[in-house]
């Protein structure tokens, strides 16, 4: 899934990470940088995601009235 514009960096990982990651790889047969590339492509995804169910959870609570408040003032 590497896109035309790639960037070389170095990236430290545990090497037990490493390993799992270069096994999943053989595994897939795929190349582990376009292995590597998914998985940090889902994880910012799922921060995204987390953010925004974040950012609605508080809006909705800046909008959420209880009874009393929602009905005051009204008159039937």
């Amino acid at each position: 899934m590497l896109k035309d514009k790639t960037v070389l960096k170095t990236l430290r990982l545990p090497e037990e990470t490493f390993e799992e990651l270069a096994a999943w790889a053989q595994k897939e047969n795929r190349p582990f940088d376009a292995l590597v590339a998914d998985a940090l492509q889902a994880w910012l995804e799922a921060k995204r995601e987390a953010a925004l169910h974040e950012s609605l959870e508080a809006e909705s609570e800046q909008t959420r009235f209880d009874y009393d408040e929602f009905w005051d003032g009204v008159e039937l």
